[in-house]
């Protein structure tokens, strides 16, 4: 008999979805399915080309995931799907929320690269007895094994182009053609953009069949926003007010985790400093930091260990953050896809969210007339004086311990959360967040106990291997 909870008895049982994937759906709480999953699910499952106009947050990870899950074939130790997206954070976040929705798959393999990524640890893991059945790359890292032929691409069903304005605002064309006519003809090819300008129609009409072309972006011409987005346009007297504009706005209790944008990697640096002096756990994410200290930034913001996030637009680029409750734009966007991408990181797959604008009345007079900003409420902000600089930063309620192995150790979350509760001394809800990595991982610990615990677990053996643990700072 079936419960109403029970995987069988889901809104997404009607899209003839395999019952692991069901399975996983219930896993991740996903009760109903999207707009954008609604209208391309069943022409995708159908074994059609479709061509999808989306915006961001609209759930068509989850669209283009679940239709490529459901053709793989986990028995065949094959290449069988790529998708291809415009930046190594959105692999990690596109690799992840495949594997979640495939968890009760047996022995699905999904991998993620990405450049500036080790090559050989790329190559080692794509053994003829490891090949991973879906792969999530940049288009330059993956022509880089194309070249190499540490896979042979003759098994492909699936290609997804995300992103696909991103992808060629980045300079990716030549890749991506390049890429293509070293895949199967036959095959199925799924496009998604949040804009569809004359350069995606082209891709579209260059390299997809007979596709269906959806448009899933919302009500509004010319508004790709989030139906759930509330957005503040605070006008300033003068640009020297937005430090202590931005104060009060992210340090107020309802603001939540919050993601800050500068235009400079200098500017990033330079509110993060700010903000931690005057008490708000803060952090930097810019282009020229390297990639495993990019890891800690966004680690420590979904795990709670900082609040909030100062970033770059590049270093931002696919960031998702669940529950990601406030965005403010310090520094004026270039232009209104910019924009769009800012506001669009709050308020995704149905939640609520806020975002915020810090402008003087010449940068109002540049954006205003943009039709995406048709939503943003106007108002005068006169801010209320700053709190003097603290001479310690706060403590966090979460501290990040650093893991010395991962994933090519044979390491998962479940070997890392038993190990700490039966050698770290834990609670087994006490234990946050864990991310596994190639070679290292991150675990999330209450802060009173983080000392105890990292003393505990340092050079305590872990699936028979021995592990060195370091506080993340």
């Amino acid at each position: 008999m079936q419960t109403p909870d029970s995987p069988a008895a889901s809104p997404f049982a009607a899209f003839g979805l395999a019952p692991a994937l069901l399975a996983g759906l219930a896993d991740l709480s996903f009760t109903e399915p999207t707009p954008v999953q609604t209208l391309v699910l069943p022409a995708v499952l159908d074994g059609q080309d479709v061509a999808g106009q989306a915006p961001t947050g609209s759930g068509k990870t989850a669209a283009y995931g679940l239709a490529i899950l459901q053709q793989v074939d986990v028995a065949l130790p094959q290449v069988q799907a790529i998708v291809l997206v415009p930046a190594r954070e959105l692999v990690l976040q596109v690799r992840d929320a495949i594997k979640s929705l495939g968890k009760h798959l047996p022995n699905l393999r999904v991998a993620g690269y990405y450049g500036g990524h080790a090559m050989r640890d790329e190559v080692k893991g794509m053994q003829e007895h490891q090949l991973p059945h879906i792969i999530v790359a940049t288009p330059g890292r993956l022509l880089d094994h194309l070249e190499r032929r540490t896979f042979i691409p003759n098994q492909i069903k699936s290609l997804v182009l995300d992103e696909a304005d991103k992808l060629l605002d980045l300079g990716f064309q030549e890749e991506m053609a390049t890429i293509i006519s070293r895949l199967p003809r036959r095959r199925q090819t799924l496009l998604f953009s949040a804009t569809m300008p004359d350069k995606v129609l082209n891709l579209v009409r260059e390299h997809l069949t007979k596709p269906r072309v959806m448009n899933a972006g919302g009500e509004q011409e010319g508004s790709r926003l989030p139906e759930n987005l509330t957005i503040h346009g605070h006008l300033l007297a003068a640009e020297n007010q937005k430090p202590a504009a931005l104060y009060h706005l992210v340090s107020q209790p309802e603001a939540g985790k919050s993601l800050i944008f500068a235009n400079t990697r200098d500017r990033v640096e330079e509110l993060a400093r700010f903000l931690r002096g005057r008490g708000l756990l803060a952090d930097a994410l810019h282009g020229k930091m390297l990639q495993p200290e990019r890891d800690k930034a966004m680690l420590k913001l979904r795990n709670g260990s900082i609040h909030i996030l100062v970033a770059t637009d590049v270093a931002a680029r696919g960031l998702d953050i669940n529950d990601l409750g406030t965005v403010v734009q310090f520094d004026p966007p270039h232009d209104a896809d910019t924009f769009q991408h800012r506001a669009g990181r709050t308020a995704r797959a149905g939640a609520t969210g806020t975002a915020h604008l810090l402008l003087t009345t010449p940068e109002q007079h540049k954006i205003q007339p943009w039709p995406v900003t048709s939503s943003v409420q106007w108002a005068r902000l006169t801010p209320p004086p700053l709190p003097a600089a603290l001479p310690k930063p706060p403590r966090p309620s979460t501290v990040t311990l650093h893991v010395s192995a991962g994933k090519r150790e044979k390491i998962s979350r479940g070997d890392l959360a038993g190990a700490f509760v039966s050698l770290g001394g834990l609670e087994r809800e006490a234990v946050g967040r864990i991310e596994v990595f190639d070679h290292y991982s991150f675990v999330a610990v209450p802060e009173e106990v983080a000392a105890e615990v990292q003393a505990r677990m340092d050079g305590a053996k872990v699936k028979g291997k021995k592990v060195k643990v370091a506080v993340v700072r």
